[in-house]
């Protein structure tokens, strides 16, 4: 009889434990993650599809960035994976490739309308199957400008027109040594020397590539174009001055936000950042190069354990996140632009940022690049991004890093791919 009774206390203590809205329910993981700002809005995201029906409760689980991917390669090889997790491009070939992912290709094709959303197949396909969907999209290569600097100095905004002669003319007037001391005061221009941020839409822009059409190799040196577009990154810090030296920004996190820097580069998420800034600044698109204007798209995508138990639930949430309402959610808190297209201007609120809604044409004119996702991607982007940073530092000339880089890029892409296809 006592035995009884510590049972039903017990029992009863467990289901004070699980949250009333979840008793009777199917339970899924969901796993991302994210700073405080980012989990907040997903909590309400998660909160709203919990709310929405009664027969599947989600719950939320997060880490920083480091720490969620040791964590997921841990669940995944203890085989107990959350039933939903977030996916970057940078680690989706290697989880897709080993079997992690549920393939949902009959589920997409059946219930999603992919012409509805702004859709890389990179981050969502492998082998001509879909694992995973869209969830939200970041452009790289956006302009900032600093309007009050442009206006002090009597310099017009940029425009659809500029090239890469217009903005280094601009660049050049908007550079200002007040006290003579060798150092200027207010720089005219910041490009950052990561892929997303400025690097990979110069290359692009001057006719270049990052990598060959079959990503198997690197062509920054080998390609003519691409070393042109690496050579204006140089030219702009060490021939025109009109850009700071990378020994110069060190420890200065983001340049725009010092009010020091007229124009600067970078990707759509700075604008959440940028809201409350003490000065007026306005988006532009990156100016033409000789190639013409390319920019860079990224996506973050969901995927489903292949070993789930609760595999259509698990979709089921996908289907709300990307769906109007979870899109709304994710773009009035400012977490993500949302990869709906109906939805995509919610984000664009404001006067000062509505203009970069026409960047979005770009997409539709096959203007917005993939950076290139390959098996080691965060591997060889690294080693690409330190090996040319001895050129953007002056330690060595561009020509050299570049060589150097490729050589480097191209081991890691062939051990990448080797061991891929063993």
């Amino acid at each position: 009889m006592k035995k009884l009774r510590f049972l039903s206390v017990l029992l009863v203590s467990l289901l004070l434990i699980i949250p009333l809205e979840a008793q009777n329910r199917i339970e899924i993981v969901y796993m991302r993650w994210g700073d405080l700002k980012e989990i907040e809005i997903e909590k309400k995201i998660v909160e709203s599809f919990n709310q929405s029906q009664n027969k599947i409760f989600v719950r939320l689980e997060s880490a920083a960035w480091g720490a969620y991917w040791q964590q997921l390669q841990n669940r995944i090889a203890a085989g107990n994976a959350p039933d939903v997790m977030l996916i970057s491009g940078a680690y989706f070939i290697d989880l897709a490739s080993k079997g992690v992912f549920l393939d949902i290709t009959d589920w997409m094709n059946k219930e999603i309308n992919l012409k509805n959303y702004y859709y890389t197949p990179e981050v969502c396909e492998w082998n001509g199957k879909k694992y995973a969907m869209v969830r939200d999209i970041t452009i790289g290569g956006v302009m900032y400008y600093n309007k009050d600097l442009f206006d002090k100095y009597k310099v017009r905004y940029p425009d659809w027109t500029w090239n890469w002669n217009k903005w280094l003319d601009a660049a050049k007037k908007l550079t200002i040594d007040e006290n003579k001391d060798g150092t200027p005061e207010i720089w005219g221009l910041y490009i950052p020397t990561w892929g997303e941020g400025g690097l990979y839409p110069i290359i692009w822009s001057a006719g270049g590539e990052i990598l060959t059409k079959d990503r198997r190799a690197c062509v920054i040196y080998s390609n003519p174009k691409s070393l042109e577009g690496l050579k204006f990154m140089y030219d702009i810090r060490y021939k025109y001055k009109v850009c700071p030296s990378e020994s110069f920004m060190q420890g200065l996190a983001d340049p725009f936000m010092t009010g020091n820097f007229a124009m600067t580069t970078g990707i759509t998420s700075f604008i959440v950042g940028y809201k409350k800034l003490p000065f007026r600044w306005g988006i532009a698109p990156i100016p033409s190069g000789p190639a013409g204007r390319h920019m860079t798209v990224n996506q973050l995508s969901l995927a489903i354990y292949s070993k789930s138990k609760y595999p259509r639930e698990a979709w089921e949430f996908i289907k709300f996140a990307v769906g109007p309402k979870g899109q709304e959610i994710m773009g009035k808190g400012y977490q993500a632009i949302p990869a709906l297209k109906t939805k995509t201007r919610v984000y664009f609120d404001e006067e000062n940022i509505r203009p970069a809604l026409k960047i979005f044409e770009l997409y539709e004119k096959g203007q917005l690049k993939s950076l290139n996702f390959t098996p080691s991607w965060l591997e060889w982007n690294n080693m690409l991004e330190t090996t040319l940073g001895y050129a953007w530092q002056g330690r060595v000339d561009i020509e050299k890093a570049a060589k150097t880089a490729e050589e480097r890029v191209n081991k890691i892409l062939k051990e990448a791919w080797d061991k891929l296809n063993k």
